[in-house]
This record gives structure tokens, sequence and C-alpha cells, in this order.
């Protein structure tokens, strides 16, 4: 499909599955680092999560591994993160200069739980950080989600609700008084793709995780894209604005740690321009 296609679906479905972003010889290797590198941190990512909970903030669902800014501890999947295939339309929505906001990794393990339906930050209004209601219809920010197993109805293939981008607002917050929020919705899909596939789509999107009725583990990357205008740093630990939003206040918020300069330096020279923004000092 053409990158003018791709687009169009963006604007009119809010979402889009890019085929083959990963080589099937190559996406096994990238999973099995993916899940050591998760596996590695879980304790740190566990007791993290366990202190946002102990604020009496929502986090995650039960049975769902996750490691932020994983590229610290892999960078395995780094020569795929400017694929041609996904820059041709990050470049089209947002021009030059685009950066990447995220790159973390979830594990849906045999059991999880459903999750709340929400939009990704800064739209989640859960999150200290998050643009006020009623949304302009925009696309400000792309999330993607690297499918590093294949997606199915049996293994928790991610639960999105097509054309709910153009909504002004989402059940994030639980104050949609018609729409329960931890509820099936009526025109839910699940995702599915092959290992290696990518899911783009607008932030705005409403998904939840979906349980996981395999019995083998359901693995991903979350990666997301944002133009140069939008500001990052409230969800950057160390920037003003994150301790002034999130740490003064108590709040909750997407986060993740600098990028450590080893790994920055080690990167791909067309991935570096996508995280420069991101290097620790």
């Amino acid at each position: 499909m053409s990158v003018s296609s791709i687009v169009s679906q963006l604007h009119r479905d809010g979402f889009y599955v890019v085929d083959g972003v990963i080589p099937e010889t190559d996406v096994a290797h990238v999973r099995e680092d993916v899940v050591a590198a998760q596996v590695r941190c879980n304790a740190a990512s566990e007791a993290a999560r366990a202190a946002t909970r102990a604020k009496g903030h929502r986090v995650g669902a039960d049975g769902v591994g996750s490691l932020r800014q994983v590229i610290n501890e892999t960078q395995v999947f780094a020569p795929y993160v400017a694929s041609r295939k996904l820059m041709k339309v990050v470049d089209a929505l947002f021009g030059p200069h685009a950066r990447v906001s995220c790159t973390d990794c979830v594990i849906n393990y045999p059991g999880n739980e459903r999750g709340y339906w929400h939009s990704d930050w800064p739209y989640n209004a859960t999150n200290a950080s998050h643009i006020p209601t009623p949304y302009p219809d925009a696309l400000m920010h792309l999330s993607s989600i690297w499918m590093l197993t294949d997606f199915n109805d049996q293994n928790g293939g991610t639960f999105i609700v097509p054309g709910s981008h153009r909504a002004d607002n989402n059940p994030s917050a639980g104050l949609m008084e018609d729409i329960d929020r931890d509820a099936p919705y009526p025109t839910e899909i699940q995702v599915k793709g092959s290992a290696g596939s990518v899911l783009i789509y607008d932030s705005r999107m409403w998904h939840s995780v979906a349980p996981n009725l395999s019995d083998e583990a359901r693995v991903a990357l979350i990666i997301r894209y944002a133009p140069w205008w939008l500001n990052l740093n409230p969800s950057h630990i160390g920037k003003p604005e994150h301790e002034m939003m999130v740490v003064e206040t108590g709040g909750k918020n997407y986060e993740s740690q600098p990028l450590k300069r080893d790994v920055f330096e080690s990167l791909p020279e067309e991935v570096k321009p996508l995280y420069r923004h991101w290097v620790e000092s």
C-alpha cells in the first residue's frame, strides 16, 4: 500500500498493520533478547510499579510484564526503529525531525487479565501530564506495537476500537458515564498479525490489554514517534516539567529513564536522530 493510502487509513480508521518490518529470519533472535532483558530487570520494574500502585494509581494489568526504555538493556531491535517502511509514514505525518518518545517492551503472560480502555500519552487522563479534553481532531503522536510473536485472538492480540481516535475524549479516567472502561466495547476488534509486523495507530485510539488464553507468552515492543514540536519533557525523568508535574504532585505519568550515553553512541547512524533528545548528560 502506498504511503498516502496508509496515511488516509490512519486518518479514517486510526490504525494500520505494517507487515515484515523485522525480517522473519531475525524476529526470533530479537524476541529472545527482549524477553531476557525484561526478565533480567523484572525486580526493579515491578518495584517501580508497586510504588506507583501504593500511591493509589492504576498501573497496567496483572500478568503483564514490562520494561521501560528497554533499548538501554538490549539494542538488538535498533536497526529496525528507523525502518523506511515506518519512517516514510512518520515523515508524511510529521515532516522532518520526528523523535522517538517511548521504547518499552510488554509481555502478556498466559492468564493475564484484561486491561482498561485508554489512549496513550499524552491523552491518557490517568497521567499527571495529559492534554485536556476536548481534544483537537489532529494526529499529534503515533504509537506502534511491534509483534515479536504472532498476534491472534488466543494469545492476547491488543483490543482496539476502530474510529475512536476521532472522539474528543477517552474512557481512561472513568469519567465517560456511558462507558465502562473495564468492559468489552461493542465495536472492539483484536489486532492480528505475524511476528515481525508492526501495528501503527493514532495515539488517541482507544485500546486495551487482551487476555492471553494460550500457554505461551505474547511479546511486543512499544515504540512511539512524536513530531519535534510535541513537548516530551513531562515523561523524561530528570526534566523540570517532570519534577513539577509528576514528582511534586505525587502523580502517575508515562516516564522513562534517559538513554545511556554509550548506548546512544552504539546506535546505527540513521537511528541516532530519533534519540538524541533523550541522552543522559
